[in-house]
């Protein structure tokens, strides 16, 4: 897959790119700027929160091959583990463990450029459409 840039308008003004989307697993991508940064000079808790919540979004979505389906987070647990800081490249991965007709769950994680764990995520989406 060619990377590309989120499709949701936060994820687009967030900077989230998209580097692999397929078959219930999704990556994103998002070089840390100054923009992401809390008072505390690493990476705010709500970027983190995001970025998780998009790959895990579309790990659900990618599930779906032959439909489109709309799905909305439930509930996303996410464990902060490590800072990140600017000038950092942050990739987050996520994969379906459980995809059912209405309820999926999933699990991801976000490393850093040396592949260092920032932080690891999981949690529950409804599939609105099917």
């Amino acid at each position: 897959m060619k990377s590309v840039r989120d499709p949701s308008k936060f994820g687009n003004m967030l900077g989230v790119i998209f580097s692999h989307y397929d078959e219930g697993k999704c990556e994103t991508e998002l070089d840390i700027e100054e923009k992401h940064l809390n008072i505390g000079g690493s990476v705010h808790g709500g970027v983190i929160n995001a970025l998780c919540d998009i790959a895990l979004s579309g790990a659900v979505t990618s599930a779906f091959k032959d439909r489109e389906e709309v799905v909305v987070t439930l509930q996303m647990n996410v464990n902060f583990l490590r800072p990140g800081f600017n000038g950092d490249k942050l990739t987050a991965t996520a994969e379906v463990v459980k995809l059912g007709s209405k309820i999926v769950y999933v699990e991801g994680e976000i490393r850093n450029q040396s592949n260092k764990l920032i932080a690891k995520a999981s949690g529950d989406w409804y599939v609105k459409s099917s």
